[in-house]
């Protein structure tokens, strides 16, 4: 069976359609208004016992060359393929990340004098949202065959993505997000681990985890965060904890401006954290708890996390392999093409 790629092949059918379009008003005009200069009735020779020469008989065959050279180049612009198998079996695990987006996590983990050096050069400092962003994107960037599902949370949570192989739709979401688009007011843990345990809750992998991204401690959330552990627990669903953010004080931007430099100015701040509560997230239910200070560590604690697990066996329709023909049409347009080429030239040459 051969496959049709969908965006390419309503591409061609729009191309094709406009083209032909084209061409039958111009040869409708053309036969209207352009008179031949020299009338020859070879049809009436038939009647006396003359027959036609073999130019005679091919003399149409340039034009439905032409035409099958067109009808290849939109079969190659639909990118036929050939599925190798019908299904693919691919190694991965399913993983939620839950991540904190409250209003904390603008903060800015660097030292005073990193501050001033950046600020002094111009440049604007990542923040913690910033940073997890990228982290969370190079992590999508290195899987293969995981799927992911995000979860993010503030005073609530909500669903950016289910479980899903499809990587370019992933990070074309992170790249939208900004933070603000959830009420920061609050740090729901409990929702947001709810919710990320209601994601795994029909996935058959062998392997299922949740990583908990946040920098505070737990503030709003409707359910317990310690219930919520147990109950992944009987479910076999380890979590693992990441507290972002630096144990000293951090740099929260403020709503004042230089008028001078066009910089915004920070003020010190002081991390309140609950470390203790996400350790005993991670032994509950058999996950592990890990402290990120900058980009570097928090990308260490995802990779680390992932090598600690056995892979389990997924099968999925999207991953199947399939062989490209449109080369094949290509080389069939151009041998094609030639022919047509020569015999007009050539064989059937035309004199005015």
């Amino acid at each position: 069976m051969i496959w049709f790629d969908y965006e390419q092949r309503e591409f061609a059918l729009w191309c094709g359609g406009a083209l032909i379009s084209c061409s039958l008003w111009i040869i409708a005009w053309l036969r209207r208004h352009q008179r031949a200069g020299l009338i020859f009735p070879a049809h009436r020779l038939q009647g006396y016992g003359v027959k036609l020469g073999w130019r005679a008989k091919i003399a149409h065959t340039p034009l439905l060359l032409r035409l099958f050279t067109l009808i290849l180049i939109f079969a190659a612009l639909a990118r036929p393929q050939i599925p190798q198998d019908e299904t693919a079996e691919v190694e991965g695990i399913d993983i939620v990340v839950a991540m904190d987006v409250s209003g904390s996590m603008s903060s800015i983990d660097i030292s005073e004098q990193e501050l001033i050096a950046l600020q002094n050069k111009g440049e604007t400092p990542d923040n913690r949202f910033n940073v997890a962003i990228k982290v969370i994107k190079d992590f999508i960037q290195s899987r293969q065959y995981d799927r992911v599902s995000l979860v993010v949370f503030g005073k609530e949570s909500f669903l950016q993505f289910p479980l899903t192989l499809d990587y370019g739709v992933m990070l074309k979401i992170l790249d939208q997000m900004t933070l603000g688009d959830v009420n920061g007011e609050g740090t729901a843990i409990g929702n947001a681990l709810a919710m990320s345990l209601a994601r795994l809750q029909e996935s058959e992998a062998k392997s299922r985890l949740v990583i908990l991204l946040t920098d505070g401690e737990d503030r709003g959330s409707n359910v317990a965060p310690r219930q919520i552990a147990s109950l992944a627990k009987e479910k076999d669903i380890p979590i693992f904890p990441i507290l972002v953010g630096s144990e000293e004080q951090s740099w929260q931007p403020s709503n004042m401006v230089d008028i001078y430099t066009g910089q915004r100015s920070y003020q010190a701040v002081e991390n309140q954290v609950n470390p203790q509560l996400l350790k005993e997230i991670a032994k509950t239910t058999g996950g592990q708890y890990y402290r990120a200070t900058d980009s570097e560590s928090l990308s260490n604690d995802f990779q680390d996390i992932l090598d600690s697990f056995e892979k389990s066996r997924l099968v999925d329709y999207a991953v199947a392999e399939r062989t490209e023909l449109f080369p094949y049409f290509i080389w069939a347009t151009l041998a094609s093409l030639l022919i047509e080429v020569l015999l007009s030239t050539i064989v059937l040459r035309r004199y005015p």
